[in-house]
């Protein structure tokens, strides 16, 4: 079946917003207050869509890090396997960081 593959960020992107990004309470405990989950300080700034084979491309989020500084999703690779294959990595500052390595994009 011929379809969009959002494959999102590297490994190493996630592992970085895991311990970097900013965090905020999505779902506190209504008796104690205490917080249930929890998710990154993000807000959507654009969207991909035109990446995804029928306009379904992914959003994509600006992160809030802990000191202060942001990053930005954005779309790395677009190859195509059965569709588009949709590979982010993140900017800050202008520069790309925690790209995808060429061999996996290829390889996809």
């Amino acid at each position: 079946m011929r379809c969009t593959q959002l494959q999102g960020l590297s490994p190493e992107a996630a592992a970085f917003l895991d311990q970097e990004a900013e965090r905020e309470a999505i779902v506190t405990c209504p008796k104690c207050g205490e917080m249930i989950t929890e998710g990154y300080v993000k807000r959507g700034y654009a969207s991909a869509a035109s990446s995804g084979m029928f306009d379904d491309g992914p959003e994509l989020f600006e992160y809030t890090l802990t000191n202060g500084d942001k990053v930005r999703e954005i779309v790395q690779a677009v190859p195509w396997s059965s569709g588009p294959c949709i590979f982010l990595c993140l900017e800050r500052d202008g520069k790309n960081i925690f790209e995808w390595p060429e061999d996996e994009i290829n390889n996809a």
